[in-house]
């Protein structure tokens, strides 16, 4: 998002927020569900990565068979880390079940080393042990 996001810019007319616009990133997820599957009460988990490799999850109930969602991230930095890396939409029915899927092309799932529950302590190091 910046300047030309905004109507204004393309219809010149004044807008306050030209003094200020806004600075960021969109995500926009378009659907048209099969009425048969829509009518399985569906839900859109969107789970979006940035570059820093942190990690937003957003919930969603899809209310209308064909639609759309816009998800806005604002970024008041140059930090690289606050833009968008890669994303993935996945869509679940009342069950719990994947209907759909859809990722980006860069989507990996995350793998994450050294939590606390995958570190080890050992207490007595003998450096001639293999472990």
């Amino acid at each position: 998002m910046d300047r030309t996001y905004l109507a204004s810019t393309h219809v010149g007319t004044p807008d306050p927020r030209q003094k200020h616009p806004p600075d960021g990133q969109t995500l926009s997820i378009a659907w048209d569900f099969p009425l048969s599957i829509f009518r399985e009460n569906l839900d859109m988990v969107v789970t979006v990565r940035f570059w820093d490799n942190k990690q937003d999850v957003l919930c969603e109930k899809i209310e209308r068979k064909r639609g759309n969602r816009v998800y806005k991230f604002q970024d008041d930095t140059v930090d690289k880390s606050k833009k968008i890396l890669t994303y993935k939409v996945d869509v679940f029915n009342e069950d719990g079940c994947l209907v759909d899927q859809w990722k980006h092309q860069f989507w990996k799932e995350l793998i994450e080393i050294n939590k606390e529950e995958d570190i080890k302590i050992i207490d007595d190091f003998d450096e001639n042990r293999v472990y």
